[in-house]
């Protein structure tokens, strides 16, 4: 397992470009890292001062000259130096001492110094005087706990080579050492860097966690894309296959076609040549007859006397004038015409057939699909058929050029009837219905599963008094009713079943005498009976005299199964009447038996 882990880590320890171990590994702008050696090699290969990062092709200006300012990947040196500690194999790579230039191999770390020490070296800084105060840690303890940290070289001034760096310019957000405050950062803002690292670090991590939420959203927008593309590859091949199987029973139905006609063709030809084959059996029979009489007589004429010739005169007469009495039908008994019925020619016919098959990207996206209603009153009628035309778009906004989408309507409000969607091929639709009930229409649809919200739709609906049922003139669009000779009766335009509802009605007398007049409600279920006979009807009936009028007004309760109607006549002055009924649904009634007398709906 560790060598598995020491495996992996090396991984990362390898240069892209000459797939070795990095040597002095410098850090490029997109944070990706190469030998030294590499980039410069890269830096002379380039045809300007520009080369591309080999990973993600980021162009960075750098020349073979300017290589060396890059920073070099401290972390990366870290590692490298912690898996040369850790590796215990006989033909590993040693740490050599950094102190002097025997190579001879590390046997001490300076802390205070950063640099790894022979035993000669690390005899010599404890017996110095500046430095015998210094940190050695031992290669037993260091490999014991071999953290990069802990083995992290000490960064020095690139410019004052003997400084170690210490301090952070906050000014020009740049490491500096002691001497770079005097000369170059004199009178800039800087502080110690374990002291402004605690800042900066806060700093990048919430960098960092920005950018590890921007992986997650690239990881899984690549996730999605596969999944898409797999998507897409199922749909050409759902597509193709369609596209296949259709012309395959285009073709079939060719074929079949082609086979009738070509079926019927023949049997004409056979039926024909039957009649033909028998006439021609008919001809050779009595083409025989005729040879034979004739071959008879002239071997009379040739070898027989005139006595022999007279006595079978008789029997060769006879035979010769049956013979020449026959009408023979020598020309064809039918005729040969035939023809194919080509409607139109395979051009205008294939433009005609195929013109409208296509492929297209363009897909139906419910976000832009409209709705509209076809009929424009302000508010509709109950009981009436009415329609609404949607049409689809795609997500540019651009109406598609085909039907064929899923289409599926919703009504709320009122009970709806009739609902039909009818595909107009152009990518409209035509939703019929009609509404069975008063109060505020809603109409909503989904398109292929998912709602289409620009096409909501809402319409008041009312009442009127309806031509379907009873007798009676209804004038006014349906708000007026008159009387006629005897007694006719109306019902309005819709039932309820639940809920609170409230109309008004005026009666009006414009004849002497004192017309009656009913007014209430009506069991639904009774309407296509004798209205007039019904007892499932409760109503409220009084006398309008000539030149008088009475408004009512009715309050029905659906839950209590309640109707009270409050009567304002010029003749009786106010009264209120109450009414309970059992019916479950209910329509409104009007009844007159005066031609004088209007009913009229006002509310």
């Amino acid at each position: 397992m560790a060598e598995s882990l020491r495996y992996k880590v090396e991984e990362h320890l390898t240069c892209s470009v000459c797939l070795e171990p990095f040597k002095d590994p410098k850090v490029l702008p997109c944070l990706h890292s190469y030998c030294h050696v590499c980039i410069v090699n890269l830096a002379k290969n380039a045809n300007s001062n520009t080369i591309n990062c080999p990973e993600c092709r980021l162009a960075v200006e750098v020349d073979e000259n300017t290589v060396s300012t890059l920073p070099s990947n401290f972390f990366v040196n870290n590692l490298l130096a912690t898996m040369t500690l850790t590796n215990d194999k006989p033909a590993a790579k040693k740490i050599l001492c950094d102190s002097c230039d025997s190579e001879e191999a590390a046997q001490s770390r300076c802390n205070e110094c950063g640099i790894f020490l022979c035993q000669y070296c690390t005899d010599f800084h404890k017996r110095s005087r500046s430095m015998k105060h210094h940190e050695l840690v031992t290669m037993e303890q260091l490999k014991s706990n071999p953290g990069p940290q802990n083995i992290a070289e000490k960064i020095r001034c690139p410019k004052h080579k003997e400084e170690v760096i210490k301090l952070f310019c906050k000014t020009c957000q740049t490491t500096i050492c002691r001497d770079c405050t005097i000369v170059d950062h004199q009178g800039h803002k800087y502080g110690f860097v374990e002291e402004v690292a605690v800042e900066e670090k806060r700093h990048l991590q919430s960098n960092l966690n920005e950018v590890k939420q921007r992986k997650g959203r690239v990881a899984q927008g690549i996730v999605n894309l596969k999944k898409f593309n797999e998507g897409l590859e199922a749909k050409k091949k759902s597509t193709l296959s369609e596209i296949s199987q259709h012309f395959d029973q285009l073709v079939k139905a060719v074929e079949s076609r082609k086979r009738e006609m070509m079926e019927k063709a023949t049997s004409i030809t056979n039926s024909r040549q039957k009649q033909i084959h028998a006439q021609l059996e008919v001809l050779e029979v009595a083409l025989a007859s005729c040879e034979s009489s004739i071959e008879f007589t002239e071997q009379a004429f040739k070898n027989g006397n005139d006595v022999q010739i007279l006595s079978m005169e008789k029997y060769i007469l006879q035979s010769l004038e049956q013979l020449k009495a026959v009408k023979d039908q020598t020309k064809p008994c039918v005729t040969e015409d035939m023809v194919f019925i080509i409607p139109s020619s395979v051009q205008e016919k294939k433009k005609k057939l195929l013109i409208d098959y296509d492929v297209d990207v363009t897909v139906a996206n419910p976000e832009s699909c409209t709705a509209s209603f076809k009929e424009t009153e302000a508010t509709f009628i109950a009981e009436k058929q009415y329609s609404i035309t949607l049409i689809c778009h795609d997500k540019n906004n651009r109406r598609l050029r085909y039907g064929g989408q899923d289409i599926k309507p919703s009504f709320t409000g009122m009970e709806v009837s009739d609902v039909a969607v009818t595909d107009n091929k152009d990518s409209s639709y035509t939703i019929s219905f009609c509404p069975r009930q008063v109060g505020m229409l809603k109409f909503e649809v989904s398109i292929n599963g998912t709602p289409a919200p620009k096409c909501s739709l809402t319409k008041q609906v009312k009442w009127v008094i309806s031509d379907a049922h009873g007798k009676g003139p209804i004038t006014n669009g349906g708000c007026a009713m008159w009387g006629d000779c005897g007694y006719c009766c109306r019902v309005g335009g819709c039932y309820f079943d639940s809920g609170v509802h409230t109309w008004k009605v005026r009666l009006s007398n414009f004849n002497f005498g004192q017309p009656s007049a009913e007014v209430g409600i009506i069991d639904y279920d009774e309407v296509n009976a004798d209205m007039a006979q019904s007892k499932k009807k409760w109503v409220y009936k009084l006398p309008v005299p000539f030149g008088g009028s009475a408004d009512i007004s009715f309050n029905l309760d659906m839950k209590k199964r309640s109707l009270n109607v409050n009567v304002n006549s010029s003749l009786d002055g106010s009264s209120t009447n109450s009414y309970q009924f059992t019916a479950r649904r209910v329509s409104p009634f009007f009844a007159c038996s005066s031609p004088n007398l209007i009913i009229e709906l006002v509310e």
